[in-house]
């Protein structure tokens, strides 16, 4: 009985609360209420018994039995009286006021009231009194507490009497929810109906009514449906969560073999090929993935057709496209599509609708396919000629005739396709005429052909990096969970020669890596550039959040293979980051920039006399200013006409024993702070100099 009493009270028990909450603040402020009105009454009907009394000893001037009379006045729930006296003709009374009671104030609690004394009709003064609420509650409260408890008490009974009926009702369907819960955990639908019918038969039968059976077995049906779109839901989450990032993984290995693939011109035609192959096929199955099991809130253009254009970047429409044409076409294994990017294809964007757009190039691509036999080569390639984007479509198929191609194009003319009405063409001219572009047709027969659209080049969004671009003593800081990047990177930086000029590299996998460097030198936090993933796997944060928490959003680049997401591109934008698509690695344009050291006049201090000259030889094609010194005395002795922002090289062994890194070390005390050394050492050596902003070799370091 007390476990059923104590189930009941905890589905209730808010409602007993407020119950006893109500009947008991109810009481206790009518309570003190009529103690108040009763306290009140009770002066006044004393103040009209000692009314004689008192007039007497107003009249004689008598302080003191003026003070007794008001003691007898006063009752307990008032704390404090005043007589106010009048001028009265033949009063000997010489005081201002009379008090009896406490004198201490009680501003939010204490209220004064004030009544005329009257004797004999003639008014002696005015009376005020005090009545403290806060003490008036008190008293009654003391005065009613055994009362609360009985209350609180019959409360009780009552709800266990009153809920006999209901304990029946509520743990019934409380075994109910029981066992579904149970049977949804362990996947048993099925007997969810069974487990609710033999727990509704120990309800009382008046309440087991058609309206009560009929919810009852909609509820049961809709719990079992809910049950299985929950496994359903989770198995396609499962799935996509697993796509996801897959297709992410495999961005990175992609990009370095991408890089690979580039650099195999010694390699036989052959194995290149199969190289290739391979390479378009890791992307097709990456891209394929992302689109079959795009996240919901991934952006995804619509698929009716509007007027309005966007500025898109062209090689992220053209390479999804190529390899839902790959898939189209796996029937036909002689055929090879192939889109090589380039540097030169690199960060073109145009203004174009996509659907529209990739409309376009499918029908032209089936075009090129339909025109090969049992094999055969389509190449789509991306380029840029003055302020226009092409991409060209080409073949080795059988060509067509110049008679004809000066005809095709125009509406209702075909070539070589039973049936076809030559809308396709026609309808890939003027969409892109309606751009501003125009479609060019070149053919040879028994060669191929090559069709070319050429797009008004649109600027780049701000987003968009359109190069990296370095300075001398920089660092590249790089954030990525995955090391086949790292090598992406750090062949990149490397064929670019970026720590040949001064530029310094740092590779970090883990968030901690990147919060313990920035915490560790906060002089070189903000002049350094960061290159985060968005996705650190096995870790909460992104790299927008951690350029966001770092306070390095400016110099940050935000590197993500998921770069199209509307919520991504969105909070780069807002954050004032850019952004890099990771596929795009491999093609970035990077250089250093060393206009800043070319204000004011280079500083070479080196023995060797080759160098000087190779130095002064690619100063004057560069147009650089350069001071060269061949001894420390020669520099110190000029040391005051030169400027201290002014870049110094110094070689390390400068002959006769003396080490560039103690000229360096002076220099530095002297005020000078763009200090380098120019030497054939590793950097490594020099890494105590920490006043020293780079270590090169000894080329000069304007020379990309």
């Amino acid at each position: 009985m007390f476990r059923l009493c104590g189930r009941v009270f905890a589905y209730n028990w808010r409602y007993y609360a407020l119950g006893l909450f109500v009947f008991i603040t109810f009481w206790q402020v009518f309570s003190v209420y009529s103690a108040g009105v009763v306290a009140d009454d009770k002066l006044r009907t004393s103040m009209r018994q000692n009314a004689a009394y008192f007039e007497k000893a107003f009249l004689d001037g008598d302080v003191f039995e003026t003070q007794r009379i008001l003691w007898r006045i006063k009752n307990d729930n008032i704390k404090r009286i005043t007589f106010h006296p009048v001028s009265f003709e033949g009063s000997k009374w010489i005081f201002k006021e009379a008090v009896i009671g406490n004198i201490y104030q009680r501003p939010w609690a204490q209220r004064t009231y004030s009544v005329s004394f009257i004797s004999n009709g003639a008014e002696l003064g005015t009376l005020e009194y005090v009545i403290d609420w806060a003490d008036v509650n008190a008293f009654v409260f003391e005065a009613n507490y055994v009362l609360f408890i009985a209350v609180v008490v019959l409360f009780l009974v009552l709800m266990v009497v009153s809920n006999l009926g209901s304990i029946r009702t509520i743990l019934a369907i409380e075994r109910s929810v029981n066992d579904i819960n149970r049977l949804s955990d362990n996947s048993n639908t099925a007997g969810m109906s069974a487990a609710v019918k033999k727990n509704l038969e120990a309800l009382p039968p008046d309440l087991l009514g058609v309206p009560f059976s009929q919810m009852t077995g909609k509820m049961v049906d809709s719990l079992q449906r809910t049950a299985r779109l929950e496994n359903e839901l989770a198995v396609s989450k499962a799935m996509s969560d697993l796509s996801a990032q897959v297709a992410h993984d495999i961005r990175s290995p992609l990009a370095a073999l991408d890089m690979a693939v580039k650099n195999t011109a010694d390699m036989p035609e052959e194995q290149r090929l199969v190289i290739r192959n391979a390479s378009n096929r890791i992307r097709d199955i990456a891209n394929n993935l992302i689109e079959k099991y795009r996240r919901p809130d991934a952006g995804q253009v619509s698929q009716s057709v509007p007027s309005s254009t966007y500025v898109c970047l062209l090689s992220g429409l053209l390479d999804p496209l190529l390899t839902e044409k790959r898939l189209q076409f796996q029937s036909r294994p002689g055929v090879q599509l192939d889109m090589p990017l380039s540097p030169e294809s690199y960060g073109l964007f145009a203004s174009v609708q996509p659907v529209e757009f990739r409309r376009v190039i499918s029908n032209l691509v089936n075009n090129a396919v339909e025109s090969l036999g049992d094999k055969g080569m389509v190449s789509l390639r991306l380029s840029q000629a003055g302020g226009s984007v092409a991409i060209s479509i080409s073949d080795d198929g059988k060509g067509i005739a110049p008679e004809i191609v000066a005809k095709l194009g125009q509406k209702g003319e075909t070539h070589g396709k039973a049936g076809g009405s030559g809308l396709g063409l026609y309808h890939a001219r003027t969409t892109v005429e309606g751009w501003g572009g125009m479609l060019a047709i070149a053919s040879e027969p028994g060669k191929g052909t090559a069709i070319t659209l050429t797009l008004p080049a649109a600027e780049p969004p701000q987003w968009f990096v359109p190069e990296l671009v370095f300075s001398p003593g920089q660092y590249v800081v790089l954030l990525d969970d995955d090391g086949t990047i790292h090598q992406v990177w750090k062949g990149r930086f490397a064929s670019s020669r970026v720590g040949e000029q001064g530029v310094e590299s740092l590779n970090l996998s883990e968030p901690s890596g990147l919060r313990q460097w920035v915490a560790s030198n906060p002089d070189k936090v903000k002049e350094a550039v960061y290159l985060l993933d968005y996705e650190l796997l096995g870790h909460r944060e992104t790299g927008l959040a951690l350029a966001q928490e770092l306070g390095i959003t400016a110099q940050s680049i935000l590197v993500s293979s998921r770069w199209e997401e509307p919520q991504i591109l969105a909070e780069c934008q807002r954050l004032g980051m850019r952004l890099l698509p990771k596929n795009l690695s491999g093609l970035v344009p990077i250089r250093v920039n060393v206009a800043k050291v070319h204000c004011a006049p280079i500083v070479l201090l080196d023995d060797d006399p080759l160098v000087h000259l190779t130095w002064k030889m690619a100063a004057k094609g560069k147009g650089v200013e350069l001071k060269p010194f061949r001894t420390a005395a020669d520099l110190l002795s000029q040391i005051a006409s030169l400027d201290k922002q002014a870049p110094i090289y110094i070689d390390s062994e400068l002959g006769c024993g003396v080490k560039g890194e103690d000229i360096a070390r002076q220099l530095h005390e002297a005020g000078f702070t763009s200090l380098y050394m120019e030497t054939g050492h590793p950097p490594e050596e020099f890494a105590r100099l920490k006043f020293l902003k780079g270590v090169i070799s000894k080329d000069p370091p304007w020379q990309s």
